[in-house]
């Protein structure tokens, strides 16, 4: 069976330190046509000279470079630049098993999707542990957008790679439109809702086949009133969303409650109960809760 050429965005900036092992994995996958697009936004470390070694190694590699745009704006740059029939976003300080494109081409091409995706392996930079969030045995599923949408409030609580970008398959032609929200947090999450509401089929393998670096001090993982808006943003498009299409938004408004209750919390504990958006967090939990007494 022909191999149809896959894209490879790997958005760079600032990981000098773990860059070589992220481009090293795309050498080693068993899936040989692939055109890796390294972005390099912006970064004042070495990752240039890195990637340029690359670039002589294998012509499968391309370079750019760009002004400092931040995460989504590099992945963007690089979907204007791809010319795969399918492309996946790897970002720069994690890796890959080597059947990634192998795995995930296979199942998005025998079962006629639009996106497959796998679980994923944590690696916690801070105490070199490996964290192996995968469940029973091996098994696949397809589901349509209708049941994605239905599903996924309850299974993103139980596994992440259904939440992010990474770990999936995409057929291009789904960016044909769609693109990431420059800078905003939860990018993510923001984008993933508009392309499972296009899909027509998803697909899922039950296989640890990207290796998720957890670094300390990064970004997400620090509560900022940055972070809360973004977090509340995502949440209420994404209401809006899946409410104008006319699906389930009882779920997606009971998930927004939870996910109000929670964020509050932690908006709390970290000495944020004076700010504006702790107060908007407090006013739309009033207003949901009195909407469901009525």
């Amino acid at each position: 069976m022909k191999e149809e050429l896959i894209s490879v965005v790997v958005p760079i900036y600032n990981v000098e330190k773990y860059l070589r092992l992220c481009l090293d994995s795309l050498l080693m996958q068993t899936y040989t046509n692939f055109e890796v697009l390294m972005i390099n936004d912006g970064s004042p470390d070495d990752s240039a000279n890195i990637c340029k070694e690359y670039l002589a190694k294998d012509r499968r590699f391309q370079y750019f470079e760009k002004e400092n745009g931040g995460l989504s704006d590099a992945r963007n740059y690089g979907i204007e630049c791809s010319k795969g029939e399918y492309i996946t976003f790897v970002d720069s300080d994690d890796w890959l098993k080597e059947t990634f494109l192998a795995d995930l081409y296979e199942a998005i091409t025998r079962t006629g999707a639009d996106i497959a995706l796998s679980t994923y392996i944590k690696y916690d930079d801070s105490t070199s542990v490996y964290e192996v969030p995968i469940l029973g045995e091996y098994y696949e599923r397809i589901w349509t957008s209708d049941e994605w949408i239905r599903e996924l409030p309850k299974i993103e609580m139980e596994d992440n790679s259904f939440s992010v970008t990474w770990a999936k398959l995409f057929k291009r032609d789904m960016f044909n439109v769609i693109r990431f929200p420059k800078g905003k947090l939860i990018e993510d999450t923001r984008t993933n809702i508009k392309l499972f509401l296009e899909a027509s089929r998803i697909t899922y393998i039950h296989k640890g086949l990207y290796f998720y670096r957890i670094r300390g001090g990064s970004i997400i993982q620090t509560i900022t009133e940055k972070l809360l808006e973004d977090v509340l943003d995502t949440l209420v498009e994404r209401l809006c969303l899946v409410t104008i299409k006319g699906l389930y938004s009882d779920i997606y408004k009971n998930a927004l409650l939870e996910s109000l209750k929670f964020r509050s919390y932690q908006a709390y504990t970290c000495g944020l109960e004076n700010t504006e958006i702790y107060r908007r967090y407090q006013e739309m939990l009033y207003l949901i809760e009195k909407m469901d007494e009525e």
